[in-house]
């Protein structure tokens, strides 16, 4: 997995913590990113992290009421059941809680609890070995957690008599029990700050951009991020000062570009301007309309994402300076709509009228695969 890509499940993971009440502490084990980071950029003054060492306590199974025990043995039960089946320690810890917060009506265990189960069960994280196991009761035959290496006895906390939650709930447990009752202060510290969420959508629209093939500082153009000062290039569609490869020619265009790349670049503009109609965002119909027209339309070499943006950049000019350069025109004889250049010198002509005439001539294309 790429670099980017880890840094974006980091983040959408400690997302997920927040939004389940975890501590920076947590946080920072389960996805590895510094608490300093943590503190800066995932909480903010409206969602402070909360405050206090993280209830870590090994006497989470063992002394707990039966209750509780059994929430533990329900919880690490599922977990391990994701674990099996492939999940990630952070994805099955976090679904497996998720699980548990909605069957349990008033849950006694937290996050934080949980994920020091999970490290003990496992020997990650805060955990420097395997300390406890699921084992099934040779009772009932559900399983419950058990000191590593103990043998299982009769009798579990599902099977033994259960007493009142009010007898058997300490006052001491009964502070750190969270509960769908939560003060509003409370409830505020699990909110999520609008700035990690912009942070995560900006780096995954940055990587489906870089994942199409584009130029970092056509990514930066269409994220609205600023490109390096020193590096500053970009099309002939004028975004900066000199072109990433060779420019389109315009005063030639007709004769220049290839017809089957004219018929592609003008179904880009065609169904970037149908998308920008029905209100999608630029960057988004951009991106719909190229991966619409390269998988229909398939060429060798392939279509390239930098020439659309190019292309589109000339004709929309919202990524560039200056006026159009390119327009689209309507076709007398098939009535399909395609790009011309405002400079050319020659008469514009239809694309698609030539594929039509002589389609062998272009056989450049091929059919998507299957």
């Amino acid at each position: 997995m790429a670099f980017a890509d880890i840094r974006i499940k980091s983040l959408e993971t400690a997302r997920e913590c927040v939004r389940l009440g975890a501590r920076r502490r947590t946080i920072a084990l389960i996805t590895g990113l510094p608490p300093s980071f943590i503190l800066r950029s995932v909480f903010d003054d409206r969602h402070r992290a909360p405050r206090g060492r993280p209830p870590y306590t090994e006497d989470l199974v063992f002394r707990s009421p039966l209750n509780v025990q059994a929430e533990i043995g329900m919880f690490a039960t599922k977990y391990r059941r994701l674990t099996g089946e492939g999940l990630a320690t952070s994805q099955a810890l976090i679904t497996a809680f998720k699980h548990y917060l909605s069957v349990v009506p008033a849950p006694s265990v937290s996050f934080d609890e949980a994920f020091f189960l999970v490290s003990n069960l496992d020997g990650i994280w805060a955990a420097a070995a395997r300390t406890l196991e699921l084992g099934h009761c040779r009772r009932c035959g559900c399983q419950h957690v058990l000191p590593r290496g103990a043998v299982p006895a009769h009798g579990c906390p599902f099977c033994k008599s259960r007493r009142s939650v009010a007898q058997d709930m300490a006052p001491e447990r009964a502070a750190t029990v969270l509960s769908p009752g939560a003060s509003p202060a409370e409830d505020e510290l699990a909110g999520i700050s609008e700035a990690l969420e912009l942070r995560i959508l900006a780096m995954r629209r940055e990587r489906s951009l870089e994942r199409l093939g584009a130029h970092r500082r056509v990514v930066a153009a269409l994220t609205s991020g600023p490109a390096p000062p020193h590096r500053t290039v970009a099309l002939s569609s004028q975004v900066g000062t000199r072109p990433i490869g060779r420019p389109l020619n315009l005063v030639r265009w007709g004769v220049a570009v290839k017809t089957l790349q004219r018929a592609q670049y003008s179904l880009v503009a065609v169904a970037y301007s149908r998308l920008l109609g029905a209100d999608f965002e630029p960057e988004e119909a951009l991106r719909a309309a190229f991966l619409h027209v390269s998988s229909t339309l398939q060429t060798e070499p392939p279509l390239s994402f930098d020439r659309c943006f190019e292309v589109v950049g000339l004709f929309d000019t919202r990524w560039c300076a200056g006026q159009p350069e390119l327009h689209l025109l309507a076709c007398s004889k098939c009535q399909a709509r395609f790009l011309a250049s405002r400079r050319d010198r020659a008469p514009p002509h239809c694309p698609f009228c030539a594929l039509i005439r002589d389609p062998d001539k272009y056989s450049g294309s091929r059919r998507p695969s299957t």
